[in-house]
């Protein structure tokens, strides 16, 4: 079966930097838990859904991703200075830290600590892949015609997102 709309996808991935031997940044292998989705609803990257169309089962393929397909480029205005105190004194701060704050309406922010000192803590809200090129390596391992049920459970899903 091809990889086509209202399919279920399930594959394998390696995602790395630098190049298709460049290095590893994820793997679905190592973690021994392949992904699925359903092909045409969004639910991964449209270029990865690009790749795979009329692809089949045992398939490999690979992907190049450009920053501004991906998590965009670096923003050097996403590096901010907060007050040390929105930060929990019984987290021990260190360069590199990736921390996971909530806004006032709720929304979690993900950041990582470039520098702090008594005041205040610098931070980089940008995504740990901005401004990188991704280069995917997807392994198909099933693919199938979702089941009804399947599909209204995401139209569902999707319905409460918005």
């Amino acid at each position: 079966m091809k990889v086509g709309p209202n399919k279920v996808v399930t594959m394998d991935y390696e995602l790395r930097v630098g190049g298709h031997d460049g290095e590893l940044v994820e793997s679905s292998k190592e973690r021994g838990t392949p992904i699925s989705f359903i092909y045409g609803k969004g639910m991964v990257m449209p270029k990865l859904e690009e790749a795979l169309e009329g692809k089949e089962e045992g398939d490999v393929v690979k992907v190049e991703i450009p920053p501004a397909e991906a998590y965009g480029e670096r923003n050097e205005e996403a590096i901010q200075k907060i007050p040390r105190h929105f930060i929990p004194e019984h987290i021990e701060l260190k360069e590199g830290l990736l921390l996971v704050m909530q806004t006032p309406q709720g929304e979690e922010i993900g950041m990582k600590v470039i520098d702090f000192d008594d005041e205040t803590v610098t931070v980089d809200l940008n995504h740990p892949l901005a401004g990188k090129t991704l280069y995917f390596t997807l392994y198909l391992k099933e693919v199938r015609e979702a089941t009804a049920d399947e599909l209204l459970q995401l139209a569902q899903q999707q319905g409460q997102e918005e």
